[in-house]
């Protein structure tokens, strides 16, 4: 049991959730950031579209047309792998954003388990040492007796 507590402890010092917590907290914060660029990126490409069928001749827009169509849903397509990979990390941020550092109650419980050990090994000298005083006052009495 101790050596789980410490290997426990030991592997929660390494990962640092503390700066994994800060790690979460700035990628949220960049994510925001770029999910309005984005936002804003995308309008202004439907207006660029929208004035590039407006100028442009007929014949050259029928030509064009699948080109464009393929842009729009490859674009389209990496938005919404872009918006669930946005929601898992999220997700996740959530739930770990505000976790506890586990890190000072599994020291706390490991000098608990030292403590205790230290009692069990006191309780055991402590018996040791009645059992050898029941001992000496059992030769007392038979040396008075004599």
């Amino acid at each position: 049991m101790a050596a789980n507590v410490q290997l426990m402890c030991q592997y929660w010092k390494t990962f640092d959730l503390l700066e994994l917590q800060r790690e979460l907290d700035t990628t949220a914060t960049d994510l925001a950031n770029r999910q309005d660029e984005s936002e804003g990126s995308r309008k202004r490409l439907v207006e660029l579209s929208r004035e590039f069928k407006k100028n442009t001749p007929e014949d050259i827009r029928k030509v064009v047309a699948p080109l464009l169509k393929s842009f729009q849903l490859e674009i389209d397509s990496l938005s919404k792998r872009s918006k669930a990979a946005e929601a898992a990390f999220l997700s996740v941020y959530k739930k770990l954003i505000d976790l506890p550092d586990p890190v000072p109650a599994l020291e706390h419980a490991q000098n608990l388990q030292k403590k205790a050990h230290k009692v069990q090994d006191l309780e055991i000298e402590n018996k040791q040492l009645r059992d050898t005083l029941e001992e000496y006052n059992h030769e007392f009495a038979e040396v008075r007796n004599q």
